[in-house]
């Protein structure tokens, strides 16, 4: 795919039955029946999207385009006896409003579940060039580990609308230079800060690409922070 952003687009109106006959959920096997059926009820498998249009035969009916499949490809993603999850990539990009998450809600069984990308602008330091600093709802201000923008822009909206289909929020953080890295304390002190702010009651997820800060100070930061 080309250009960066996934296009998991919003779902454009009709019935949510005719957005996912317009796809076409595949055929399930009695075996993948019993496979889904066999998992433990809180293990909930996804991929990062439900747009890839070589997932015809094994999560879809045919091969439609990858356009399609954004727009209305998930009520069949979500037929999938197996994939009872899915990650809402596009707001790593920029925000999206409650009225959209709503509508991912809606497209699904009550028992599916969401995890969502924070957008990049709350994981990326201001002093990094590219890695999407100029991405929707950052106003051109700093909005690194903003806990106050975190709130305002992804957790209460993605609260309000996939409400109990809200997994996880994911804070994915790029590999950060030696400048970021030299004081691996330093920093983690200034992420745990951060972690701390948040509400209660949602499931936060750190993604991490240094090594030098997968430390055990750091795993028990995230755990006093209720945070995996």
């Amino acid at each position: 795919m080309s250009g960066g952003a996934d296009p998991q687009f919003d779902l454009f109106g009709g019935s949510l039955a005719a957005d996912r006959d317009a796809v076409g959920p595949v055929v399930a096997t009695d075996e993948l029946r019993r496979l889904g059926a066999s998992l433990p009820r809180n293990l909930r498998l996804g991929t990062s999207s439900w747009s890839f249009p070589g997932w015809a035969g094994s999560v879809y009916a045919r091969r439609v385009s990858e356009s399609l499949l954004a727009r209305q490809g998930l009520s069949a993603y979500a037929c999938h006896p197996v994939l009872r999850a899915v990650s809402i990539d596009r707001t790593f990009y920029g925000p999206i409003s409650a009225s959209e998450f709503a509508r991912y809600a809606a497209a699904v069984p009550d028992d599916f579940r969401f995890l969502v990308k924070a957008p990049s602008v709350l994981t990326t330091p201001a002093d990094m060039t590219g890695m999407h600093r100029h991405a929707e709802g950052s106003g051109g201000v700093d909005r690194f580990l903003d806990s106050d923008h975190a709130i305002d822009v992804v957790i209460a909206p993605a609260l309000a609308g996939l409400a109990h289909r809200l997994g996880a929020i994911l804070f994915q953080f790029p590999p950060l230079p030696a400048r970021h890295t030299r004081e691996p304390a330093r920093w983690l002190d200034r992420l745990w800060t951060f972690l701390e702010r948040l509400p209660k009651g949602p499931q936060y997820s750190v993604e991490l690409r240094n090594r030098e800060f997968l430390t055990r100070e750091y795993a028990q930061a995230l755990d006093s922070a209720g945070v995996t």
